[in-house]
C-alpha cells in the first residue's frame, strides 16, 4: 500500500508539473500568434461580401466525387493482393488499419502504372476512365469480401461525452482542409509543380520532362494521382480538373489519422489515447496546411507510418511478408520524396538491433534474418528505381537536382552552382548561422516561435502539444516498460529529428516523424497511469488545450484565405485569386488580352506556371539568373531589349520591389565598385519599369511589352 501511495503522490506531482508546463507553453505560443489567432475576430468577416452559392458549387461537387471514386478504385487494387491474408495478425487487430492498409497498397501500386502509361505518350482521359473503370471492378469483390470479415477482436466501447468531444475537435481541421482543397490552388509548391507539371504532362501526353521546369526530374509519385485525377475532372471542366486533384491529394491526411488510430488500438492503447494520438496529429497548423494545399508531406508521414509498424511487425514476428510490405511502402515513400533515405537509414539501425537480438536466441539465423531485412530496401529502391532512373538518363544523376556537387549531372537551367545554392537556400530555414544552443532550443522554437512563410522560423506552426508530451515519453522511455512499437517508433522518430535538425529545417518536413510520436506519447501516458488518474486527466486536458489552440490557428489560415464561397460558387475563380494572389491581375491580363502564342518571362514571379496559359520562360527557383547574366553582358538597356527580343519574348512580367534596392538586389556584384553596380540597376530599371512599353505596374509588379 506504501508503494501505491508513493506512485499516487508521484503522479499527483507529475500531473501538477504538467499543467503547469501546459499553462506556460501555451501562453508562449499565443503570445507569438498575433497575425493569425490574434486576427481571428478581423478575418471572419473575410467569409462574406457577397452570394455563398452559384454554379461554380458543380465543379466541387464534380472534383469531390473523383476523389471519392479514386479512392475505390485504389481500395480495390489493393485488396487485390491475397498474399496479405498470410500474414499474421496482432491479437488487438485492427479492421479499420487492415483498411488503411489495402487502400495505400492500391495507391502505391497505381501511382507504379499512371507512370508506365506515361512512357508511351498515353495520357488521356478515355485512359483515365478505363483504368478507373478497372479499379471500381476490383472494389466490388473487395467490398464483398470486406461483408465476410468478422467484427473488431475488441469488444465495443460505448463513446463518452469527451470522447464526441474529441471526434468534433478532430473533424475541424480535417473538415477545414477539405473545403480549401477544392478551391483554386494559391500555395507556392502547388503551382510550382505539385500541379502546373501534371498540367503540363497531361498537355503534352506523357511524362517526358518539361523544358525549363527542374521540377519535372523530381520523383513524382503521388503527382501522379493529381494527373489521373485531373484527366477524370476535366470530362466536366478545367475548374473541377483542379478541385478533383486538391480533394484526392486530400484524401491522405484522414487515410493517415485513420492509420494512426488503428496503430494506436492494434498496440494496445485505449480508444480514448488512441483519439488523443490522432487529435495531436489532426491539429498540428502546418499539417492542415499541407492537407489544404495538395502538397505531398502528409502522404510522405502516410506512407512512413505503415512502414514503421509493417517493420514493427516483422521485428516481433520475423515473417518476411511483413518486410515485402515494409519495402512497398518505402518504395512509395521514395517515390514521392528522396528525403526517404534518412528513413531508411533509421530502418537500418532498427534492423541491425534485431539482428544483434537474434544472436541471443536464433544464433543460427542470423544471416537470414540481416539477409531479408536489408534486401527488403533493394525491393523498396525497385519500386521506386523509374523515377530515378528516368532522371539518371536525363541528367546523368539520378538524384538530380539535388548534391551535384557529388554527382554531376545536367540538364538546361540547372548547374553546381545554382545546386549548391538551393541546399544553402534550404539550410536557412529555422535560422541562418546557428549555434549549439539553437540546436538545443530547436524543440522550444518549432513548437512555440515557429511562423508561416518565414524561412527563418522554421515556415510553419507545429503548436505545443508535442512539447508537452515529450517530458512524459522520455520519463516512460527511461523508466518504464514501453512496447516494442513504442521504443522502435521513438527511435526512428529520433534518428529523423536528427538528421532533419542538421539538414533543411522546413517544419514540414518534420510531418513524417509526428504520428510517430503522437502514438508513442499515447502509449507513455497509458503506461504512467490508468484512465482514472490525476496525471492521465492532467496529460488529457493540457494535450486537448493545446489542440484547441492549434485549431485556432488553423482557423484563422483558413479564414485568411476564406475559401468557403469560391467552393460553393457564390465566388468566381478569378475574384478569389484576385484576393489572394497578389499578382494574378497581370496574368490575368495575360491570358485574356495577347495572342495564345505571346511568350512571357517571368522573373521574380515565383514561377508560377499554373496560372498563366501562355508560353513562358522562367528561370528555376532563382528567377532573375538571366536577368542578372544579360545585364551584366550588356552595355545599354537597348542592348538588354534586344537580348529579350531575341530570346522570343513579346512581354517582361517582373516583381522589382526588391531588385533595385543597392543593399539587398540580387542583381548586385559585390565584386564590383558601386559606381558600375549603380548603372547597371539603372539600366534594368530602365527595362523593367520602361514608361513607353509599360502595360500595366505597381509598387510591386511591372508588365512591359517588348518591342
Amino acid at each position: 500500500m506504501a508503494k501505491t501511495d508513493t506512485q499516487s503522490n508521484n503522479n499527483s506531482l507529475a500531473a501538477i508539473l504538467i499543467a503547469v508546463w501546459a499553462v506556460v507553453l501555451l501562453i508562449a505560443f499565443f503570445a507569438n500568434r498575433g497575425d493569425d489567432v490574434g486576427s481571428i475576430g478581423q478575418l471572419i468577416g473575410n467569409l462574406g461580401g457577397g452570394a455563398v452559392f452559384g454554379a461554380g458549387i458543380v465543379d466541387s461537387f464534380v472534383g469531390a466525387v473523383v476523389a471519392v471514386l479514386w479512392l475505390a478504385s485504389c481500395f480495390g487494387m489493393g485488396n487485390s493482393y491475397r498474399r496479405l491474408d498470410k500474414l499474421e495478425q496482432s491479437p488487438r487487430h485492427s479492421h479499420v488499419l487492415e483498411l488503411v492498409r489495402d487502400i495505400v497498397l492500391g495507391i502505391a501500386t497505381w501511382s507504379l502504372i499512371f507512370f508506365a502509361l506515361g512512357g508511351p505518350g498515353s495520357y488521356s482521359t478515355s485512359l483515365a476512365c478505363l483504368t478507373l473503370a478497372v479499379g471500381l471492378f476490383s472494389a466490388i469483390f473487395g467490398v464483398l469480401r470486406l461483408r465476410k470479415i468478422k467484427n473488431e477482436s475488441r469488444v465495443p466501447e460505448r463513446p463518452s461525452i469527451f470522447d464526441r468531444v474529441l471526434l468534433i475537435l478532430i473533424a475541424i481541421p480535417v473538415l477545414l482542409s477539405f473545403i480549401a482543397s477544392l478551391a483554386p490552388p494559391t500555395a507556392k509548391d502547388t503551382l510550382l509543380y505539385h500541379f502546373s507539371v501534371p498540367k503540363q504532362f497531361i498537355a503534352q501526353g506523357g511524362n517526358a520532362v518539361i523544358e525549363g521546369n527542374i521540377a519535372s526530374y523530381l520523383a513524382l509519385g503521388t503527382e501522379m494521382h493529381v494527373v489521373w485525377a485531373m484527366l477524370l475532372g476535366n470530362i466536366v471542366s478545367e475548374r473541377a480538373a483542379e478541385a478533383a486533384a486538391g480533394a484526392t491529394v486530400w484524401l491522405f491526411f484522414p487515410l493517415l489519422l485513420a492509420a494512426i488510430f488503428g496503430i494506436a488500438r492494434e498496440t494496445g492503447i485505449s480508444r480514448r489515447w488512441a483519439l488523443m494520438a490522432v487529435l495531436m496529429a489532426a491539429t498540428v497548423p502546418t499539417a492542415y496546411h499541407v492537407a489544404a494545399s495538395a502538397y505531398i508531406d502528409v502522404a510522405l508521414a502516410l506512407y512512413v507510418l505503415l512502414a514503421t509498424y509493417s517493420l514493427t511487425r516483422w521485428w516481433k514476428t520475423l515473417d518476411k511478408n511483413w518486410l515485402i510490405l515494409m519495402a512497398i511502402f518505402l518504395g512509395a515513400a521514395l517515390s514521392a520524396k528522396l528525403t526517404t533515405l534518412f528513413v531508411m537509414a533509421a530502418f537500418a539501425l532498427v534492423i541491425l538491433f534485431r539482428v544483434r537480438k537474434a544472436q541471443e536466441s536464433e544464433p543460427d539465423r542470423i544471416g537470414k534474418i540481416a539477409a531479408f531485412g536489408f534486401g527488403a530496401f533493394l525491393l523498396a529502391g525497385v519500386i521506386a528505381s523509374p523515377w530515378y532512373l528516368r532522371t539518371w538518363a536525363e541528367t546523368g544523376s539520378p538524384i538530380f537536382p539535388f548534391y551535384m556537387s557529388i554527382w554531376e549531372g545536367k540538364a538546361p537551367g540547372w548547374d553546381v552552382d545554382r545546386s549548391n545554392l538551393f541546399q544553402m537556400m534550404n539550410s536557412q530555414y529555422g535560422g541562418a548561422n546557428k549555434n549549439a544552443l539553437d540546436y538545443l532550443l530547436a524543440p522550444w522554437n518549432i513548437s512555440v516561435t515557429a511562423q508561416p512563410e518565414i524561412a527563418a522560423n522554421f515556415d510553419g506552426v507545429l503548436g505545443v502539444a508535442f512539447l508537452i508530451g515529450l517530458p512524459l515519453l522520455i520519463f516512460a522511455l527511461w523508466k518504464l516498460e514501453l512496447s516494442v512499437e513504442a521504443k522502435i517508433f521513438s527511435g526512428v522518430a529520433l534518428v529523423m529529428f536528427l538528421f532533419w535538425l542538421f539538414s533543411s529545417q522546413q517544419l514540414r518536413y518534420l510531418l513524417p516523424i509526428l504520428p510517430l510520436l503522437a502514438i508513442t506519447i499515447a502509449a507513455a501516458v497509458e503506461s504512467m497511469s490508468d484512465r482514472r488518474d490525476v496525471l492521465n486527466k492532467s496529460a488529457k486536458f493540457a494535450i486537448g488545450f493545446a489542440a484547441i489552440a492549434c485549431i485556432a490557428a488553423s482557423s484563422a489560415w483558413f479564414l485568411q484565405k476564406a475559401p468557403l464561397r469560391v467552393v460553393l460558387g457564390g465566388e468566381t475563380p478569378d475574384a478569389y485569386l484576385i484576393r489572394n494572389i497578389d499578382y494574378y491581375p497581370y496574368y490575368q491580363w495575360l491570358n485574356t488580352e495577347t495572342p495564345t502564342d505571346a511568350k512571357v518571362w517571368l522573373i521574380n514571379m515565383r514561377r508560377d506556371s499554373y496560372h498563366l496559359d501562355r508560353p513562358y520562360f522562367s528561370d528555376y527557383l532563382f528567377e532573375d539568373v538571366t536577368l542578372r547574366k544579360w545585364i551584366w553582358e550588356s552595355n545599354s538597356a537597348d542592348e538588354l531589349r534586344e537580348k529579350a527580343k531575341a530570346a522570343g519574348f513579346n512581354y517582361i512580367l517582373a516583381r522589382h520591389d526588391f531588385l533595385f534596392g543597392y543593399d539587398r538586389s540580387t542583381l548586385v556584384d559585390d565584386d564590383k565598385p558601386r559606381a558600375v553596380n549603380e548603372a547597371k540597376l539603372r539600366m534594368a530599371r530602365e527595362v523593367l519599369m520602361d514608361q513607353v512599353n509599360t502595360v500595366r505596374s505597381d509598387n510591386k509588379f511591372s508588365l512591359v511589352k517588348v518591342f
